[in-house]
């Protein structure tokens, strides 16, 4: 075993002297006492030069004969020749009479690399170096991108538990080519090193695992993610930041790492790492103080710094009280509140607001007692800022219009950075303007201190032409054809058409929405659709629904997040029989369906797919039949309601920042018709799956009735039975939002259906649990749950595959 020794990777720079000479005597121009100031030059001569043209040169410096020239004009046209980078030295200077002297233009030309070799590796691509670092055949040799190469090849390498790799640089001659060479780098990767242990020494308030634990370098475990790779920038993450956060967090001020030795077997690449610690005494918490806040009050900020108890269960209002300061002073909390005040000002329009924390030491209260210290915030309000004007640039094609709905400030208004944050964010959801948007750019008035918000986008195509397969539980394989445009006339009008098809389908849809008629608060939606559905799951017959609707969007008094609708829509079904099956679902006569709706919603969500934050609020109400006529007389009372909170995330936040993000979610879901549905059995509900009916992952479709459960296919119920005239579900998930376009969940679903809505009993429900992923294409939604079925028949796990549009 041998010690190897961490320390900072060496630098090579690379350093130009540049010698601007004047007359026979070597003198610098104009930087002699009694030297020239100026030369005129009545010829200018090139040296040097072997593979470039001397127009060439000349063209680059610039430098005229017959006018006078300066010791800067000069050193300009020294700058221009190294700019191009075909140099490996640049002189200037002068011969005879400053008053019509020759100026002699000395280069030593770098090599032309005609070819590039990169030998040696073996776990990263060559490829990969040469574009990351530029390096390319026909350029002349440039130390600075070898440079860069060798650091490239030495990172990346590391980052694969690599870390000890050596790179040596040669230029190999090439016959009858003078001014060609050959660049090779001979790589000598080493032994990969993997972790296989990590002791800690010097540590006594924390254990040995506490201090493992708050570390990135792990040793090699049974999984496959822990492979111990050894990563030289992770530990020095480690050992500057993670560990100092977490005994400062423990009251550990002073503590610092004293030594650290990777200790390496050169025969298996097996190390040891040795860490040293000095944990320094834990400090007390005496007090905490607030000076110079008046817009809010001391106990307000006060609440801020908390130890909280309880975890989530305390966020929403449930477990241990919480409790001002700690006996330990936690500096990551107080740094944190810190953060959290000084976002409270900005909120309040504060922008210039200073929140300065201060930790004073103070000796132990009593002899041979801990150190203690008081935490204090002093804090600088100034006067709030207001926005002064908000501008948007770069919208060659939307309507200006269509973003200012989506900013949440106005000039006038007192500035507020989330409901910036939230702006920009709904700015971004529309999906017009290329992704990430540059952040919002905010410039102060020097006079006033009030602001101007300029919002940058550039536009994308929007329009787009869609085509491929989808899988559904009910439509088996089948085809879509279909043209989807989000931003017709730059004003966020929708025009969608769509053609499925398949051996169970053949359906066509044609909507048009626009979310401001006539450039008024009013929106409006107009639907005509013909569709022939034959079930899977329901396989007895076959549905022909045909029919158009129109739906108006109303805002709600006093709230910008909630709107009324009031729809009506006219559709005829008919329904086909196939002889010697169960016709207790499909054998009824054409119906006419006559439906008058009212809604109501609420919706605060920061993302239309993936949200992380915000809450979503739907109330429906159909009427079918009586006064409007048609077949049928039903009422049909819908809710949805859903809550997301963040839990943390992964990465920089701000505007422009995609890190990845956690979140926890709870959906609440019930329905129930009341009255005569004899006609329109698919008005009423149906569970399992992820597809057709009620979502409840863990069970196939259907499987969930009234009834109780049962597999596809029983012949135990009739397919009438399978449905209920009301239905719970609920879904809780934890989510990681990786990106907008990819989602990953473990979730828990429960729900059921009654026959009668006098029946629901919301603690007798179906349970599924699972992981689950999302993913949005250019096709529509790809998602792939798999879930656990607890109240089966036969307990156990079930595969949902979904692609396309059919969810």
């Amino acid at each position: 075993m041998r010690p190897v020794r961490r320390g900072f990777k060496a630098v090579a720079l690379a350093a130009a002297f540049l010698s601007v000479l004047a007359g026979t005597g070597g003198r610098l121009l104009a930087q002699t006492p009694g030297g020239p100031a100026t030369v005129i030059a009545d010829s200018i001569a090139v040296r040097g030069y072997q593979r470039l043209l001397e127009s060439v040169i000349l063209s680059t410096a610039a430098l005229r004969t017959g006018v006078t020239l300066t010791y800067r004009d000069l050193q300009t046209a020294v700058r221009r020749l190294w700019a191009t980078g075909e140099y490996a030295d640049v002189r200037i200077y002068a011969q005879g009479n400053p008053a019509a002297a020759t100026l002699i233009i000395e280069v030593e030309e770098q090599p032309l690399v005609s070819r590039i070799d990169i030998r040696g590796l073996e776990h990263i691509s060559a490829g990969t170096v040469r574009d990351t670092a530029r390096l390319a055949a026909g350029q002349p040799y440039s130390p600075q991108k070898v440079l860069a190469a060798e650091s490239l090849i030495r990172t990346l390498l590391a980052k694969r538990g690599i870390p000890f790799a050596r790179v040596e640089r040669r230029l190999e001659e090439l016959p009858g080519r003078p001014t060609d060479r050959v660049l090779v780098l001979d790589v000598s990767e080493g032994q990969r090193v993997t972790v296989a242990q990590v002791g800690v020494s010097g540590n006594e308030a924390l254990s040995e695992g506490d201090v493992q634990g708050a570390m990135d370098t792990k040793a090699e475990g049974f999984w496959w993610f822990r492979s111990g790779s050894f990563d030289a920038e992770t530990l020095e993450s480690d050992l500057r930041e993670r560990l100092p956060a977490l005994y400062r967090s423990q009251g550990h001020l002073d503590f610092t790492v004293l030594h650290d030795t990777l200790i390496v077997d050169p025969q298996t690449g097996k190390a040891r790492l040795e860490v040293q610690v000095d944990e320094g005494p834990q400090f007390r918490l005496a007090g905490f103080e607030i000076e110079g806040n008046s817009r809010f009050a001391t106990e307000d900020l006060q609440s801020y710094f908390q130890t909280e108890r309880g975890g989530l269960l305390r966020s929403l209002g449930l477990g241990a009280e919480a409790e001002q300061g700690d006996p330990v002073f936690n500096q990551a909390a107080f740094d944190a509140a810190t953060q959290r005040v000084a976002q409270l000002y900005r909120n309040q329009g504060y922008i210039y607001a200073q929140v300065e924390p201060e930790i004073i030491r103070r000796p132990p209260a009593a002899e041979g007692g801990p150190p203690q210290v008081v935490a204090r915030w002093n804090i600088t309000e100034g006067s709030p800022a207001y926005v002064r004007r908000i501008a948007i640039l770069g919208n060659e094609y939307t309507h200006e219009r269509v973003i200012r709905d989506k900013i949440l400030m106005l000039p006038g208004d007192v500035y507020n950075e989330d409901l910036l944050l939230q702006s920009y964010q709904s700015i971004s959801s529309l999906g017009f303007f290329e992704a990430p948007l540059p952040p919002p750019d905010i410039q102060p008035d020097p006079q006033t201190g009030d602001v101007s918000i300029t919002f940058q986008v550039k536009e994308k195509q929007t329009g787009s032409v869609n085509f491929g397969t989808s899988v559904g539980g009910y439509t088996g394989v089948a085809g879509f054809l279909g043209y989807d445009q989000p931003n017709l006339f730059g004003q966020a009008k929708e025009g969608h058409v769509r053609w499925d098809f398949g051996r169970y389908l053949n359906n066509f849809t044609l909507t048009y929405t626009d979310p401001a008629l006539k450039q008024s608060l009013l929106s409006g939606t107009v639907s005509l659709f013909s569709a022939r559905d034959r079930f899977i799951t329901f396989q007895s017959g076959e549905r022909r629904h045909t029919g158009a609707s129109l739906r108006v969007g109303f805002p709600f008094p006093g709230s910008l997040r909630s709107r009324l609708f009031v729809g009506y829509s006219l559709s005829r079904t008919k329904y086909e029989f196939r002889e010697g099956e169960d016709p207790s679902l499909f054998l009824r006569p054409p119906a006419t369906q006559s439906q008058l709706s009212f809604g109501l919603v609420r919706q605060t969500l920061n993302h239309p797919l993936f949200p992380t934050t915000g809450s979503r609020q739907s109330l429906n109400f159909d009427f079918n039949g009586g006064l409007l006529g048609g077949d049928g007389n039903f009422q049909k009372p819908v809710f949805e309601s859903a809550w997301y909170v963040p839990v943390g995330q992964l990465g920089a936040s701000g505007p422009a920042s995609r890190p990845v993000r956690f979140t926890l979610g709870l959906t609440l879901r019930a329905a129930a018709v009341f009255g005569d549905v004899e006609d329109f059995p698919f008005e009423r509900f149906w569970m399992g799956g992820v597809q057709f009916g009620q979502q409840l992952r863990g069970y196939d479709e259907t499987t969930v009735t009234p009834g109780g459960y049962f597999p596809r296919g029983s012949s135990a119920i009739s397919e009438i039975d399978r449905l209920g005239n009301a239905y719970f579900s609920m879904t809780a998930e934890y989510a990681m939002r990786l990106m907008d376009n990819l989602s990953l969940s473990l979730f828990y679903d429960a729900g059921r259906v009654w026959r009668d809505p006098s029946e629901i009993d919301p603690s007798r429900l179906f349970r599924g649990a699972g992981l689950g992923a999302m993913l949005v294409t250019p096709f529509g939604p790809l998602g792939l749950d798999y879930a656990y079925g607890f109240d089966k028949d036969r307990p156990g796990w079930q595969l949902h595959f979904r692609f396309g549009q059919m969810f």
